[in-house]
């Protein structure tokens, strides 16, 4: 099981950092570790769109509230770190209206189509703007429960905390070589972790050579 004071000292490891035994401990380190480690992740789940801290729902319309330009406003999720994307409500679509729909030839909607919307502070709020009715969210959260991470997204997510380490650790020009070190290897291992979350994902595989062959 991996644990967040885990995460720290393999941080703290790859810039030479004395361990931690916890992140309440007074030494500088826990300090430094418990100042960075929040900001780090939310940054991480907003680099890449890892599956585990997917979240997709329905949006809430805000009728008291008039966008210039844009048909309908929606309320931002409190807990949203990014939207990955905005598409149609498919729980609109009923098995009933899917076969109304083939009877009188029409078109049916492309659910995965993604809907144009932009991002606005109304009296202090964020406030989704959007031409469309009845949309869903498609959008990350932050996840603080180490033991839904992999290796690679611990290894990932320990270069860039020690990215953030560096400077306040070691200070001066090595703080700011290793901190620009730390950054390419994060770079490194976070494809390597959105590699590994893409593979774990459905994924139409195109026929081999010799079934190809043989039509």
């Amino acid at each position: 099981m991996t644990s967040q004071v885990e995460i720290c000292n393999l941080a703290l490891s790859h810039i030479g950092a004395a361990s931690i035994n916890s992140l309440d401990e007074a030494s500088v380190q826990a300090q430094q570790c418990k100042l960075h480690y929040d900001i780090m992740l939310s940054q991480m789940l907003r680099d890449a769109p890892f599956q585990f801290a997917h979240r997709n729902e329905a949006l809430a319309v805000l009728s008291e509230v008039d966008l210039f330009n844009w048909a309908y406003a929606y309320q931002y999720p409190s807990d949203c770190l990014r939207i990955n994307h905005l598409v149609l409500n498919y729980e609109d679509v009923t098995p009933g209206s899917v076969s109304g729909i083939s009877y009188y030839n029409l078109k049916l909607p492309d659910l995965r189509e993604q809907i144009n919307y932009k991002i606005f502070n109304v009296a202090g709020n964020k406030v989704i703007g959007a031409n469309e009715s009845e949309l869903r969210v498609d959008y990350q959260v932050l996840v603080d429960d180490p033991n839904l991470y992999d290796s690679e997204f611990v290894m990932a997510f320990s270069h860039l905390l020690a990215s953030a380490l560096a400077m306040p650790l070691i200070r001066g020009e090595m703080g700011r070589k290793t901190r620009s070190d730390e950054l390419q290897v994060y770079e490194v291992y976070i494809n390597a972790a959105i590699d590994a979350d893409l593979n774990e994902q459905f994924q139409d595989r195109p026929e081999s050579e010799f079934i190809t062959t043989r039509k």
